[in-house]
């Protein structure tokens, strides 16, 4: 397929497609670039980063993000080139690499509001959000979150609305808010649902059946995560965690053996990954395993 029919496959938003042709995205995005055509390059960017985060795949992402935003007259695509600065953005958290995530995060938010460009200034905003959220910053997460969101209501804008409202979620829950938590969860999981983001439907079935299993809710919990299995699709992070989550419901009912094992189990799978966990999976992580080595002792 030629970089122009890639281009046009990815405004169609069939990513599926996109995902089989990755090697080919990323040299239509290459060609782009040598052609001097910085805006088809970015843009390509800015509707197929998710082919490579999907699967984990973060520094083929991000090599490719870098080499449309390295393209001549990058600068002067200025939504484009937010939008592929998020997505680089994205891949740095991803990865673990702080300072590179919020220099991006920082400069897509320069470039947004340069240009009122509200999509953009909401996707910074979150980015700088999860930023905050590895750093602890807990409310930090919330106010940069909140402030995205009445960014987004301003315009009508219920898709830029989406990823704050996932990170105001994740703020309020790591400050152990668990009862807030999940009405803002819920609140996501109808915004995407109404959006038709299966894939974000998924993630919050996974964050609510955590939140459950905080409030002592453990039918209700095991019903999340079910429903996450069966919903998600091409989620290598989210998978990874199928068995952690059954883990959590087997050592809330105290079937210890089972827990080990499905805990081992989806340990490896995470460290295969080789991804640098969300922080509020890690939280849920570290408490796991701290309440399977108590059940042990």
């Amino acid at each position: 397929m030629t970089p122009e029919g890639l281009l046009s496959l990815a405004r169609g938003g069939d990513l599926d497609a996109l995902g089989a042709e990755r090697e080919a995205v990323a040299e239509a995005v290459r060609a782009f670039a040598e052609a001097s055509d910085p805006a088809s390059a970015l843009e390509l960017v800015g509707r197929a980063w998710r082919i490579w985060f999907s699967r984990g795949e973060l520094d083929e992402g991000s090599a490719v993000a870098v080499t449309a935003l390295a393209a001549p007259g990058a600068e002067a695509v200025p939504i484009w080139r937010a939008r592929a600065l998020y997505a680089d953005g994205v891949f740095a958290f991803r990865s673990g690499d702080q300072p590179r995530s919020l220099a991006r995060n920082e400069e897509a938010l320069r470039v947004a509001r340069k240009t009122d460009d509200v999509r953009g200034e909401c996707d910074a905003l979150t980015g700088l959000a999860r930023v905050a959220l590895r750093d602890g910053r807990y409310g930090d997460v919330v106010a940069l979150a909140t402030q995205a969101r009445e960014r987004a209501r301003a315009v009508s804008d219920a898709e830029a609305e989406a990823s704050p409202l996932h990170l105001q979620a994740a703020g309020v829950r790591l400050q152990q808010d668990y009862d807030a938590a999940r009405e803002l969860y819920l609140e996501s999981l109808e915004l995407n649902a109404a959006l038709g983001s299966a894939a974000w439907v998924a993630m919050e079935q996974h964050n609510l059946g955590w939140v459950e299993l905080h409030l002592g809710n453990v039918d209700e919990a095991e019903a999340r995560f079910r429903e996450r299995d069966a919903q998600a699709s091409d989620d290598a992070y989210g998978d990874a965690w199928s068995n952690l989550n059954q883990a959590a419901v087997a050592a809330a009912r105290g079937d210890t053996e089972t827990a080990e094992r499905l805990f081992d189990s989806g340990k490896q799978a995470l460290e295969k990954l080789g991804v640098a966990l969300d922080p509020d999976d890690r939280s849920e992580l570290d408490w796991l395993s701290g309440r399977l080595a108590r059940d042990r002792g």
